[in-house]
């Protein structure tokens, strides 16, 4: 990496250049970084100033509490909203200011705390430091990635490809064909730009437009199960089911777990969920995904990657799960964890759109190739708010569309509260989208006021529907009762008295999360109910076992 090109740390601290953190921060990251260092408010704001000015990047922002840093990263985030900001604290700092802090936080001004290093090394300063890093990156994408896009455009498949790597925690990068990069990788793979998307990987192979299934196989994923039969099969790698999988193998239960798609279900989509317990920063879903992902592999279950099951049948003391290619998985018990999609929007233009333009869920992959474009997110509930909140970092304006006239019953408060302090993040009440146009992808959307009945046209680089949720049960069979929507009904309240909590009326078939009726649609109720329902099958295959 040349000089030029290195992002910058920026701190301010009144102690000074030779004070014990701009010393720490040379010594461990000049070798990546350019390390900047201000004495006050105003010699740091105007060294973020040169550097916006000179188009440089920033990666970290420290600024010292009593130096007006509030006031400093609150002016950062309109320089470089992509920025990691963190109030610089001495001992017990947090403590003895936390209403300040606290109120800091709710407002998004501030992104973390970093305590003064008071040893050598202090390696906790330099965890909070390297953390903070590691999250900018993640956003930014790195130049050296071990999966490498082409295409001519950012065509549906391109979108899907990335969205999949994004949600995988697989660090990737996009060129263009007529990119020098992209060229070169064109001409190695000896295709041209109508061959479809060609993926390069780290090792040098190449592929041609692969499936899923490929791309999966080629990336080292097990696409097919093992031989014999399971304890548990889980149906579904969102929070719920990968919770029942780390504690089931955890407690000696041959596992294996089965997703078509992706790791971390509808949650993996969000951009930083900050109410769950444990981080006080808040984590990506693809990155508390990826952690869970790694740590049920480490206890040894079985992944069954990039088939969808299509369905469920009992054989004497077995449960069967068949998989679309025609594959068999049998288990003494069976955990559905499948999760809720988003519903799709009943309006025919939109379908020309899907992928190029109109995405459903977060699509988070998609928000850097929106960079100084406006654009349009539908919902009013945590994933629609957690989305704008990440797009605002690169759009120039990201308006919330919402049917209803509040977002105060459908979004928790400390969303609401970011949303508000966010300068180019607007909502939009009663509002409804009727229609869209472009050449090829997305590039007007009409809006309908509901009360006035007045329309509108506006331009839109893209449009995020995160509305609604149904629940993918479809594939079981009728002796797993579900409600008029779907859902899954369980456990003694809607049946038998005998039936063990989170059982179905299909004996030895749980289901945990939200595909669950009656569940509370959080990420940390989801993890609870998968941990919780290892108990109970304990229970049942206890039950099973000859007297």
């Amino acid at each position: 990496m040349q000089q030029d090109d290195k992002p910058a740390i920026i701190v301010l601290d009144p102690d000074g250049a030779d004070a014990a953190v701009t010393r720490e921060l040379m010594r461990r990251y000049s070798n990546d970084y350019v390390v900047v260092s201000a004495v006050d408010s105003a010699e740091m704001l105007d060294s973020l100033q040169a550097l916006a000015d000179g188009s440089a990047d920033v990666a970290l922002v420290l600024a010292d509490r009593g130096s007006n840093g509030v006031e400093v990263l609150a002016a950062t985030r309109a320089l470089y909203p992509s920025a990691r900001r963190a109030l610089l604290l001495r001992w017990n700092e947090h403590r003895t200011h936390r209403e300040e802090i606290a109120e800091a936080f709710a407002q998004r001004d501030v992104e973390g705390l970093v305590t003064r290093p008071s040893d050598r090394p202090d390696e906790r300063f330099h965890r909070s430091v390297t953390e903070l890093l590691e999250e900018w990156w993640r956003l930014r994408g790195s130049a050296t990635a071990s999966v490498r896009i082409v295409g001519d455009s950012r065509s549906a498949r391109v979108a899907e490809i990335c969205d999949v790597l994004q949600r995988h925690d697989m660090p990737f990068t996009y060129h263009t064909s007529t990119s020098q990069a992209g060229a070169t990788i064109l001409h190695i793979a000896g295709v041209d730009t109508d061959a479809g998307p060609v993926i390069a990987l780290l090792d040098g192979r190449t592929l041609v437009n692969p499936s899923n299934i490929e791309l999966a196989n080629a990336l080292g994923a097990r696409t097919r199960p093992g031989t014999g039969v399971y304890d548990v099969v889980v149906v579904g790698g969102g929070p719920a089911g990968l919770a029942a999988a780390v504690y089931a193998e955890s407690e000696g239960l041959r596992t294996a777990l089965i997703e078509p798609t992706a790791m971390g279900g509808q949650a993996g989509t969000s951009s930083m969920i900050r109410n769950y317990l444990g981080f006080p920063r808040g984590i990506s879903g693809a990155e508390l995904a990826a952690r869970a992902f790694e740590q049920a592999i480490l206890f040894g279950t079985e992944m069954i990657y990039a088939h969808a099951a299509t369905g469920l049948r009992a054989d004497e003391d077995l449960r069967v799960v068949q998989l679309e290619d025609g594959t068999e998985v049998p288990g003494r018990s069976v955990v559905i964890a499948t999760g809720v999609s988003y519903r799709t929007l009943d309006i025919p233009s939109f379908a020309e759109f899907n992928g190029v333009g109109v995405s459903y869920g977060s699509a988070i992959a998609e928000a850097a190739s929106l960079t100084g474009q406006p654009v349009f997110v539908i919902g009013g509930g945590n994933s629609a708010g957690q989305a704008a909140l990440h797009l605002a970092k690169f759009a120039s304006q990201v308006t919330i569309l919402v049917r209803a006239e509040s977002l105060a019953r459908s979004m928790s408060e400390y969303l609401i509260t970011e949303i508000d302090a966010t300068a180019n993040i607007d909502v939009r009440y009663r509002t409804d989208v009727v229609d869209a146009s472009g050449d090829g992808r997305l590039e007007t959307i009409e809006l309908r006021h509901r009360e006035r009945e007045t329309t509108e046209t506006v331009r839109a680089a893209a449009l995020f529907v995160l509305i609604g949720a149904e629940p993918f049960t479809d594939w079981l069979p009728a002796e797993v009762s579900r409600d008029e929507w779907g859902y899954i009904l369980t456990g003694p309240t809607h049946g038998e008295s005998t039936r063990l909590a989170y059982e179905s009326t299909m004996p030895g078939v749980f289901a945990v999360g939200d595909v669950r009726r009656d569940s509370v649609k959080r990420v940390a109720s989801a993890t609870g109910e998968g941990a919780v329902c290892v108990r109970v099958l304990h229970e049942y295959l206890e039950r099973q076992r000859p007297s």
